[in-house]
């Protein structure tokens, strides 16, 4: 199992989209050091991974569970 946290996306833009639940496994953050974050992106260090959450409900006892699915672009 990856840690990570999920996320709403498109519920507040200027142009309103389809608001969707994502799971994000958090990778390393970047270094505010130029250098230090230059050398990160050249040892091809763990980035964000969105994954689009998709739900199921069971209807006699009201059971929902969320499947990460295909991998989806988020930026924070």
């Amino acid at each position: 199992m990856h840690e990570g946290f999920a996320t709403a996306v498109g519920l507040i833009a200027p142009t309103p989209t389809k608001p969707r639940l994502v799971f994000v496994e958090t990778g390393e953050p970047t270094s505010v050091n130029p250098l230090r974050a230059l050398q990160q992106g050249l040892e091809a260090r763990p980035q964000n991974e969105a994954y689009l959450l998709r739900g199921h409900r069971c209807p006699a006892c009201g059971m929902v569970e969320l499947v990460a699915t295909e991998q989806v672009e988020w930026a924070p």
